[in-house]
C-alpha cells in the first residue's frame, strides 16, 4: 500500500465532505453490506468504549472512521472480503488488542513476553505500509476537537488508540486480499 501525504489525505476528505448526503449513505450501505463486523464494531464496542468516557468524542470517532473509510476506498478501491468473517474479525481484534495492551506499562506482563508484542506491532504495522501521515492527521483533528471543551479531553487517548485500531484493521483487510 502506498503512503499518502497530508494534503492527499485533506484532499480526499473534502471530496468526502462535498459529497450529497445520498452518495455518503449510499458508500456507508456499501461498506456495511461488505464489512458488516467492522462496520458493527463502528457503530458499538468501539464508539461504546469511547462514550464512556465521553459521547461527544465517541460521535467524533464515528465521523472520522468514515473520512478512513472514504480515503481507503478512493485511494486503493473495493477491500476483499473474502475469508473476513466473523472469526477473521474476532482473531484480528485480539491480536491488536494483545499488542496494544503490551504498549501499556501498567498492565502487568511479562517484560520478555511485552517486547515481543511491542516488535510485533511495530512489524506488522510497517509491513501493512502504516499510513504515518494519516495517524499525525487524526491525531491533530482529535487534539483539534477536544480543545473546545475540557470534558473531551477524558476521550482523547482512547479515540486515538480506537482510531489506530480501525486503521490497521483496514491496513488488514486490504493487504489480506492481495
Amino acid at each position: 500500500m502506498i503512503a499518502l501525504s497530508k494534503s492527499e489525505i485533506v484532499k480526499i476528505i473534502q471530496e468526502w465532505k462535498r459529497l450529497s448526503e445520498h452518495e455518503q449513505d449510499a458508500l456507508i450501505d456499501e461498506f456495511q453490506k461488505n464489512q458488516p463486523y467492522l462496520y458493527q464494531a463502528i457503530y458499538g464496542p468501539l464508539s461504546d468504549s469511547i462514550a464512556e468516557e465521553n459521547l461527544n468524542m465517541a460521535h467524533f470517532f464515528i465521523h472520522r472512521c468514515l473520512d478512513i473509510i472514504f480515503v481507503y476506498k478512493k485511494t486503493f478501491g473495493h477491500p476483499s472480503a473474502k475469508g473476513m468473517d466473523d472469526q477473521w474479525f474476532i482473531n484480528k481484534t485480539m491480536l491488536l488488542n494483545a499488542e496494544l495492551t503490551s504498549l501499556a506499562q501498567d498492565v502487568p506482563m511479562n517484560e520478555k513476553f511485552r517486547n515481543r508484542l511491542n516488535d510485533r506491532l511495530v512489524e506488522r504495522s510497517i509491513d501493512a505500509g502504516l499510513q504515518m501521515e494519516l495517524f499525525q492527521y487524526l491525531d491533530e483533528q482529535v487534539e483539534n476537537y477536544a480543545s473546545f471543551k475540557h470534558s473531551r479531553q477524558k476521550g482523547v487517548q482512547i479515540t486515538n488508540n480506537l482510531l489506530f485500531v480501525f486503521v490497521r484493521l483496514l491496513d488488514d483487510i486490504y493487504t489480506s486480499g492481495k
